[in-house]
C-alpha cells in the first residue's frame, strides 16, 4: 500500500515546496545511512570517513529544511532562542553545526561517550535520546504528509517541530559547553570593560591630537598598532582602577592580558618614573610606526607644547573667572539700583586691573623661564 502511495503521490523533483525538498533530503539521508551500516568501517576507514562526512551534510540539509518549515509556520521569532551562541567561540558557530550536533546526539543516544567526558556524557544522554526520538517522530509525520493527496502541515507536525526545536537548542548549549569553554557572565563583563578602555583611549587620543578624526574615519592602518599600545599605557596609568589593574586577582583580570600580568606590572612601575613631558612623548611615539629617533629634541618639543597648553588653560581659566565676576557684578547692579553704580564700576575696574596685573606677571615669568632655557641649551 505504501509503495502504491509513493508511486501515486510522491513529490516531483521540480517541486519547490519545503515538503518536497524534505522528501528528497530525507531519502538521501536514508540511503547514506544504509550504506554506512552495510560494511565494516575498520576495513575501509577512508570510505567510512567519506560516508560520515556525507551523512553529516545530509543531516544538516534536513535540519535546515525543518527550521525553514518552523519559520514558515511561526515566523522568524517563533523558534527557541539561540542567544547563548554569543558565548561560543567564533570557530564553533558554522553552517554545518546542526549536522554535527545531530550526529553527536545519535552517538550519545546509542551509548557512546565523549572522550574524557564520561560524566558529562551520562548527564546529556537522556536529552540526546529525547532529541533523536522527537526528530524521528517529526520525520515520520512529514513523510506521511508528503505522500498524501493534499500535503499540508498538520497540528501534530507543528507541535512536534516546536518541541524538537526547543530540545535541540537545549542540547546544542549542553553539548558545545561540554566540548569547549563557554564564557561566564563575569568574563563577559571583563571583556566589556576592556572594550570601554579601548574606546576611552581612542577618545582621549583624539582630544589630545595624537590621532586625528580623519584617521579614524578612513580606517588608517596605523590605528591597528596605535590604539592597543595607547590602551595598555592608559590602562596602567590614566585609568589605574580599570580592567588592567595589575593588583587584581587573576580571576578578575582579562584573559587576553593574563599571561603578561607580571610584565605589565613592571611596565607600570617604569611608567610611574616618567615626567609629564616624557609620558607625553611616549604616547606620541606609540602612535608612530617608525623607530623612535632624536628623543632629546622630541622631549624638549613636548615639554614646550605642554607649557603652552598650560598657559592657554590658565588664561582661559582666568578669563572664565573674569566673566563670572563681571556677570555677578552686573546682576548686583540690577538689584541694587542706580545708586551704587559708580561704586560698582570702580570696584569692577579695580578687579579687572588686578586680574590683568596677574596675567601680565605670569607672562613675564614664563618669558623669563623660556629665555633661561634657551641660554642653557646654547
Amino acid at each position: 500500500m505504501n509503495s502504491l502511495r509513493k508511486w501515486l503521490y510522491r513529490p516531483r523533483r521540480d517541486d519547490k515546496s519545503l515538503l518536497a525538498k524534505f522528501w528528497y533530503a530525507d531519502d538521501n539521508l536514508n540511503r547514506v545511512a544504509a550504506e554506512l551500516d552495510s560494511f565494516d568501517g575498520r576495513k575501509d576507514p577512508e570510505r567510512c570517513a567519506a560516508l560520515v562526512s556525507r551523512l553529516r551534510s545530509c543531516q544538516d540539509k534536513l535540519l535546515n529544511i525543518c527550521n525553514r518549515m518552523l519559520d514558515e509556520l511561526d515566523g522568524a521569532g517563533g523558534r527557541a532562542t539561540r542567544e547563548f551562541r554569543q558565548k561560543f567561540p567564533d570557530e564553533i558557530v558554522t553552517d554545518n553545526l546542526g549536522g554535527q550536533l545531530w550526529f553527536g546526539a545519535e552517538c550519545l543516544a546509542a551509548g557512546s561517550s565523549i572522550m574524557n567526558k564520561e560524566f558529562e556524557s551520562e548527564q546529556m544522554r537522556p536529552l540526546a535520546k529525547a532529541v533523536t526520538k522527537t526528530l524521528e517522530k517529526v520525520r515520520s509525520f512529514l513523510r506521511e504528509q508528503c505522500l498524501s493527496p493534499t500535503p499540508h502541515y498538520t497540528e501534530e507536525i507543528h507541535e512536534n517541530l516546536k518541541i524538537f526545536d526547543r530540545l535541540f537548542a537545549e542540547f546544542e548549549f549542553s553539548y558545545v559547553s561540554c566540548m569547549v569553554h563557554v564564557k561566564t557572565i563575569k568574563e563577559f563583563e571583563i571583556q566589556q570593560d576592556v572594550i570601554c578602555l579601548f574606546s576611552d583611549t581612542l577618545q582621549r587620543a583624539i582630544a589630545n591630537q595624537m590621532i586625528s578624526q580623519d584617521m579614524v574615519d578612513f580606517y588608517d592602518p596605523s590605528l591597528m598598532f596605535a590604539i592597543p599600545r595607547l590602551a595598555i599605557v592608559c590602562g596602567l596609568i590614566i585609568f589605574p582602577t580599570g580592567p588592567l589593574n595589575v593588583d587584581r586577582d587573576n580571576a578578575d583580570f582579562p584573559e587576553l592580558f593574563r599571561p603578561f600580568k607580571n610584565l605589565l606590572r613592571k611596565i607600570r612601575d617604569l611608567l610611574w618614573t616618567l615626567s609629564p613631558g616624557e609620558f607625553f612623548v611616549l604616547e606620541k611615539l606609540l602612535c608612530q610606526l617608525e623607530e623612535p629617533t632624536d628623543l632629546e629634541r622630541k622631549l624638549k618639543a613636548a615639554q614646550k607644547e605642554l607649557d603652552e597648553n598650560s598657559k592657554i588653560a590658565a588664561s582661559a581659566d582666568q578669563a572664565a573667572k573674569l566673566d563670572a565676576k563681571l556677570a555677578g557684578e552686573n546682576a548686583g547692579q540690577a538689584s541694587t539700583g542706580n545708586r551704587k553704580s559708580c561704586d560698582t564700576n570702580s570696584e569692577t575696574a579695580a578687579m579687572v586691573q588686578d586680574l590683568l596685573q596677574d596675567i601680565l606677571s605670569d607672562v613675564i615669568k614664563e618669558s623669563t623661564n623660556d629665555n633661561d632655557c634657551d641660554q642653557t641649551d646654547q
